[in-house]
């Protein structure tokens, strides 16, 4: 069910706050997938696009939190407090590069694995 949650608000929020970022690059609008994900993020020229995918990591990120059990130990802790968003996007970018093996899943796992995997709490 919060799978099913989070893929609705991809392709709802992706249909009502950056059409345009998908008809410049004729992405399908109900593609959620990593792949349309990246594509979407990867230009730095595209001020939409790129607030889009700050949103969309913060919102993945915050689903997270609300959703883990209290007594749950942290599985994503971000430690270096100076670290940039576009900085963190960027590290994403590249993890995806070297991760296809993810393009096809839904873009919110990606995240989550990315996460977990780069930011893991000690």
């Amino acid at each position: 069910m919060k799978t099913l949650a989070v893929t609705f608000l991809f392709i709802a929020s992706t249909l009502s706050v950056a059409p345009s970022a998908f008809a410049q690059k004729d992405l399908p609008a109900d593609d959620a997938s990593t792949a349309a994900f990246v594509e979407l993020c990867k230009n730095p020229n595209d001020e939409q696009g790129r607030s889009f995918c700050f949103g969309f990591g913060e919102g993945v990120y915050q689903g997270y939190l609300a959703n883990r059990p209290v007594d749950a130990k942290l599985a994503v802790c971000f430690t270096n407090k100076s670290e940039t968003r576009s900085v963190i996007l960027q590290k994403f970018l590249v993890w995806t590069k070297a991760n296809p093996q993810f393009n096809q899943d839904r873009a919110a796992k990606t995240l989550m694995r990315f996460f977990t995997d780069q930011y893991p709490c000690k």
